[in-house]
């Protein structure tokens, strides 16, 4: 298992890779649809962001509950029925970031045994703070990855009109 420090500055991380994946983006951009069945930049922007309130949750759960049930959540539904398709990606990025800055000074106050408390998921199973951080540290990098490459499919497609 990583130390917990290694993991806190990634998990921290994740709010400058998020801000650097949207950096400069156009609205045509965040409205390109990368394939059948894909999110756009706004979509995943706004996931990210509602991501967040549940990492949020959950992550504060281990930490002040013994072994709490971490509830699932449906991003397809969140998604259909919560605007991603209109979401501004600037106020997602700022609801992302200050969820995010918020958690990490919790995180960060915490002593290192607090990294092994348990939370048990009904479908990912129990696992430590810490595992659940970097699954979340690499859930925004992992997004962050994919609108770089919506961002080149979009300029792709915009060179070759």
């Amino acid at each position: 298992m990583s130390d917990h420090t290694e993991v806190l500055a990634q998990f921290r991380e994740g709010s400058a890779a998020l801000a650097s994946a949207l950096s400069g983006a156009s609205a045509e951009e965040t409205a390109f649809i990368p394939g059948p069945g894909k999110w756009t930049i706004r979509q995943l922007a706004r996931h990210v962001a509602d991501t967040e309130i549940v990492v949020g949750m959950r992550l504060r759960q281990i930490v002040a509950e013994d072994s709490p049930t971490l509830i699932p959540f449906d991003q397809e539904k969140w998604a259909e029925h919560l605007g991603y398709e209109t979401a501004d990606v600037a106020a997602s990025l700022a609801v992302f970031q200050t969820l995010r800055n918020d958690l990490v000074r919790v995180l960060e106050a915490l002593p290192a045994e607090a990294f092994r408390r348990p939370g048990v998921h009904p479908e990912r199973g129990t696992k430590s703070l810490l595992e659940w951080m970097q699954l979340f540290a690499r859930h925004v990098f992992t997004h962050a990855d994919q609108i770089g490459g919506i961002r080149q499919a979009f300029s792709a497609q915009s060179a070759g009109s």
